[in-house]
């Protein structure tokens, strides 16, 4: 049995630059899923260079044993190794999960693999029990209340932010605790903040986490993805209403999403090198089924016309919602 350790000595080892041929990652955290991703992948390439190949499957697109056989053959001819990521796997076939826990125990020197089980509630089964046994269990549950603060002000500091005790606390009360909130509020305060070296405190806090509610983010770019311009548009309005600070912003996330809709547009497999960048699972998932609503010119000129949008509200020459209407009646 592979040695527990806990999810702050496995990202330590990574950095460290050291990769074990098998992880199994349980839990429903996504921040802590996403950091957890980003120091696997850039150590795997640190490790095996950039021609080594990576595959992803969502568990619900496995549904026969025959479907993982092929996906455990090592490197290949042409690449040094292969990094294996499969998420979700609870939503697998039932003859999948066993052939894998079969599998895994066997694997080629130049696979490294990564399961992921996105459930908090973890059930008795004789192949969860087989994995856990033979890989490197992570665990991306929330942390208790208790650790939060801690947690939030290193949070923070990776974004050279300053926030004091009370924004901390006022902070994780606005976020109910969500890791995954907190951070887009801690870009949200990056992108608001002429000068991020001021202290943060609860006033600051309050004046940002207010400027655009993440449903209502969630509101707009979901019209975005269906094309639907009268809620989109509607949406705009209310956000300004709300504060100028929250338009920029929204660009911002729009314009990540845009790339990622691009990147299915191109591929349907681009879907396994997009899960680190989408700002939440809300998003991830809307990108599958939508992504046909657009060609990938209208996403490759949309986007073009957007960066533009972006860089002139930076810089103050025009106005921002006029502006933002005009782009989202043209687009969608």
């Amino acid at each position: 049995m592979a040695p527990k350790l806990t999810y702050s000595q496995i990202i330590s080892e990574l950095q460290a630059g050291k990769v074990a041929g098998l992880y199994f990652a349980m839990g429903s955290d996504y921040y802590l899923y996403r950091k957890f991703l980003n120091e696997f992948q850039s150590t795997f390439k640190q490790r095996f260079g950039e021609n080594a190949s990576l595959v992803q499957r969502w568990g619900a697109d496995l549904k026969l044993a025959t479907d993982v056989s092929n996906l455990l053959g090592g490197g290949g001819l042409f690449s040094s190794a292969s990094l294996i990521m499969l998420h979700e796997i609870q939503d697998a076939g039932t003859a999948v999960k066993t052939k894998l826990s079969e599998m895994l125990g066997k694997l080629p020197e130049d696979t490294v693999v990564l399961a992921h089980y996105s459930v908090s509630d973890f059930r008795k089964a004789k192949w969860l029990d087989a994995m856990q046994n033979i890989a490197k269990v992570v665990s991306i549950t929330s942390p208790e209340a208790s650790q939060l603060p801690a947690l939030v002000g290193k949070m923070a500091a990776q974004r050279n932010l300053k926030i004091d005790e009370a924004g901390i606390y006022r902070l994780i009360e606005l976020s109910s605790g969500e890791l995954a909130i907190i951070d887009n509020e801690l870009e949200k305060i990056t992108l608001f903040l002429e000068d991020v070296t001021e202290p943060i405190g609860r006033e600051v806090v309050d004046q940002v986490a207010g400027a655009i509610e993440n449903a209502q983010a969630s509101q707009f770019i979901d019209a975005i993805f269906h094309r639907d311009r009268r809620v989109a548009i509607q949406t705009l309005v209310e956000i300004d209403h709300q504060g100028k600070e929250g338009l920029p912003y929204l660009v911002s996330l729009l314009y990540n999403c845009l790339i990622q809709l691009m990147a299915l547009r191109e591929s349907p497999e681009a879907r396994k090198t997009i899960s680190q960048g989408a700002t939440s699972w809300y998003f991830l998932s809307k990108l599958g089924s939508v992504s046909k609503n657009y060609t990938l010119e209208e996403l490759q000129e949309a986007t073009r016309e957007l960066a533009n949008l972006d860089l002139k509200f930076r810089l103050g020459s025009m106005d921002t919602l006029n502006t933002f209407t005009e782009w989202v009646s043209k687009v969608v």
